[in-house]
């Protein structure tokens, strides 16, 4: 499970408890947090286990209905139970073959899976991010023309999609 998604979960499927990321750590409170306090779990983004995981039962509304609690640990076990490195989404690139072109992007059409040089905007009709698999992947189609050595490759950050 992807900490994105264990945050929809929450956000979404309860309606006492809210989760939020903060600082590395996914942060659940009580909706109602300017009485009960800021949280009452807080997961560190890299934890293996519940001893790492901080309670302040103190922050635990009363309001909160038993059902989203237990949402709420049923999400934070299956956090615990995918591999860190899973829990983050993969790390997507552009790749750029002309230095200083906004129209030099590699760009996939997604229905064809032919290959055309545009913008760097992925649309649902044209694919411009890529995993580094999906790169090593194009290294070896025989159609691509490009000199991989001076090609432009750069991470696509989160707040970018």
């Amino acid at each position: 499970m992807k900490i994105k998604e264990a945050i929809e979960i929450i956000n979404g499927m309860t309606s006492t408890v809210s989760a939020k990321e903060s600082n590395d750590v996914l942060q659940i409170s009580s909706k109602n947090t300017a009485i009960y306090g800021d949280w009452f779990l807080k997961m560190p983004m890299n934890a293996i286990s519940w001893e790492s995981i901080r309670k302040e039962w103190g922050g635990l509304s009363p309001d909160i209905k038993a059902i989203d609690l237990a949402r709420v640990m049923d999400v934070i076990q299956q956090l615990l139970d995918t591999p860190v490195k899973e829990r983050f989404p993969e790390k997507k690139y552009t790749i750029q073959v002309i230095a200083n072109y906004d129209s030099a992007y590699l760009n996939c059409r997604k229905e064809d899976n032919s290959m055309t040089f545009c913008d760097d905007i992925e649309t649902d009709h044209v694919k411009t991010r890529f995993t580094q698999a999906e790169i090593d992947e194009l290294k070896q189609r025989d159609d691509l023309a490009i000199d991989w050595n001076k090609a432009i490759i750069k991470e696509v950050k989160d707040d970018e999609d």
